[in-house]
């Protein structure tokens, strides 16, 4: 094959092929390929920390009627900032187009709705502010479950991380 041949023929097919299997941008731009797969060990540390001091957490949620409003704060320094840690890395893996937990129907169903979902996180001096305003009903519901689910996690710390969760609408 020569090089006029190899550049007519092989080369398109090859940028094709990679137009394919380049992940998709996510909601900020960025390259959903840096967060898939499992969580990072630190992350999961974090989560099996908050889990284990859940009792040290006070969450206050408002329901509303385009989603919800939640402040989480602690008295313990380091707690407060690995929740603020834990809760910016997930937005950055939601907003990429990752997924969060697939095995637990209720975070696959926000995942799924995410795209209908704004989020606006206000860093506290002891904790978190977290506003989620519904774009549609149904994101709206599933925000809503959202809410009362990490709620669950504050009040029952590992028994509710590990056990799965009815999704807002119904299964999937």
């Amino acid at each position: 094959m020569n090089a006029s041949s190899f550049l007519k023929n092989i080369v398109p097919a090859l940028l094709s092929t990679l137009l394919l299997i380049t992940p998709a941008p996510g909601k900020d731009g960025g390259n959903r390929s840096s967060f898939r797969g499992p969580l990072p060990d630190e992350q999961r540390e974090i989560i099996q920390l908050m889990a284990s001091k859940h009792d040290q957490l006070k969450r206050k949620v408002q329901i509303n009627e385009k989603g919800y409003s939640a402040t989480t704060t602690t008295d313990n320094k380091e707690l407060a900032a690995k929740l603020k840690e834990h809760v910016a890395y997930m937005k950055k893996r939601l907003d990429s187009g990752a997924m969060v937990r697939r095995w637990d129907p209720a975070f696959a169903e926000m995942v799924e709705y995410y795209d209908q979902l704004d989020t606006l996180i206000r860093d506290l001096p002891n904790g978190i502010e977290v506003v989620v305003t519904g774009k549609t009903p149904e994101a709206i519901k599933v925000a809503q479950n959202h809410a009362k689910i990490v709620t669950g996690f504050t009040k029952e710390g590992n028994k509710a991380v590990q056990r799965e969760h009815k999704p807002a609408l119904g299964g999937r």
